[in-house]
């Protein structure tokens, strides 16, 4: 995993577990790499782990059992609404952008009509 500086180490540790369980990665319910395991593999100190993790379980994005470590969230409902704010926030950074180069809305339905259709954009 590469770092940006822009950002905290644990919000971008978080944001990729996060696209891992939306994009199916980690399923509902499944195990995830320990503290000391994700550290290591990362490079990373071990309390910046540590607080990724707690603000994950606040989140209530997954869920530690002592004996048996990390767990993914069971709730089908908390993996589709964060699959469905993934995809509204791709949609309106792709329309604002196109906005921006001074597309209409008409043309932007058009393209991505036709992106989806498999023919060539207009």
């Amino acid at each position: 995993m590469d770092f940006n500086s822009k950002e905290p180490i644990y919000s971008q540790i978080i944001d990729d577990i996060r696209t891992k369980f939306i994009n199916g990665t980690y399923e509902l319910g499944q195990e995830i790499p320990s503290r000391r395991e994700l550290a290591k593999t990362l490079g990373v100190n071990p309390n910046t782990i540590q607080r990724a993790y707690k603000e994950m379980e606040d989140m209530n994005l997954i869920v530690t059992v002592r004996g048996q470590g990390s767990l993914m969230t069971r709730d089908a409902g908390m993996l589709q609404a964060l699959r469905q704010e993934a995809t509204d926030r791709a949609v309106r950074e792709c329309v604002e952008v196109l906005r921006a180069m001074g597309n209409s809305d008409t043309d932007i339905l058009d393209s991505l009509k036709a992106y989806l259709e498999g023919s060539k954009p207009l």
